[in-house]
């Protein structure tokens, strides 16, 4: 496994290596988190399929060197979706790259794919409604704002669209484990009923050419349902060490090609 980097870390959920320096904006319960209106719509679609998706593919796989594979379980469970009523679905990716917020979109493609983004991801002036069309969700910053939030969740998988989830939270540049994450965002699909699908982003060794970065193969796992059975807390613990060990399986098995080594720092030098 090749490596050219070496950044340490002392935590796992919390650290934060994106190097983006954007500040953020408050998202509090006056956010538009489900614009409405038949104007808007149509730019949705016009700059989602029209623009954002073919430009995004050509960078995904021709200068990015993604693959993916599995694409088929999408569509065995668009299937089962429309025969049992319509209803959308979630997706969990690991969080490697800023190019990640596409791989739902590319995956889903045609269903359209909503994208949980932090709050920097609106804090670019002037470019708020254009994230927005592109299908991202941001998470609040105030209590009070996730009733509207959570509706949003609510009304788009109704409308059987997806929502992708990164539950790592922080970008880590091209890492190539699973890190350890939480619960919480499972309560989502628990509350749903909806299903889960793995995705995971792994690096290899890329042919030789100009392009210098490594090929990214994207790995579709089978969707999981949560245990209806289980009370809520169970059932998201549940769904988050099994979404957890399948996105763990694929890393290990294909990422072979580190050119960032991510090193625990030890006690004493956290202190």
């Amino acid at each position: 496994m090749r490596q050219d980097k070496v950044v340490f870390y002392s935590d796992e959920r919390g650290d934060d290596f994106a190097g983006t320096d954007i500040k953020a904006v408050k998202v509090g319960a006056d956010f538009p988190f489900l614009p409405k209106g038949a104007l808007f719509r149509v730019f949705e679609f016009i700059a989602y399929y029209l623009i954002a998706l073919p430009i995004v593919a050509v960078i995904w796989f021709v200068f990015g060197g993604f693959r993916i594979y599995g694409r088929g379980h999408i569509k065995a469970l668009r299937r089962e979706m429309k025969a049992n009523g319509k209803k959308g679905f979630f997706l969990y990716a690991n969080h490697t790259h800023w190019l990640d917020a596409f791989c739902g979109p590319l995956v889903c493609f045609p269903v359209k794919c909503h994208v949980l983004v932090s709050p920097d991801t609106v804090s670019i002036k002037g470019l708020r409604t254009v994230v927005q069309l592109l299908g991202a969700i941001p998470v609040p910053t105030e209590r009070g704002a996730y009733e509207p939030f959570n509706a949003a969740i609510e009304a788009r998988i109704a409308q059987g669209r997806a929502i992708m989830i990164f539950p790592e939270a922080h970008i880590w540049p091209y890492c190539t484990f699973i890190r350890d994450f939480k619960p919480g965002s499972f309560r989502y699909p628990v509350k749903e009923g909806a299903a889960s699908v793995p995705v995971c982003v792994t690096y290899t060794r890329r042919k030789p050419g100009f392009l210098k970065a490594p090929a990214r193969r994207v790995f579709v796992d089978r969707p999981i349902m949560p245990d209806s059975a289980l009370p809520q807390g169970q059932a998201k613990q549940q769904l988050r060490d099994t979404v957890y060990e399948r996105l763990r399986r694929y890393a290990e098995k294909y990422s072979d090609y580190a050119v960032v080594k991510y090193v625990k720092k030890p006690p004493e030098a956290e202190e």
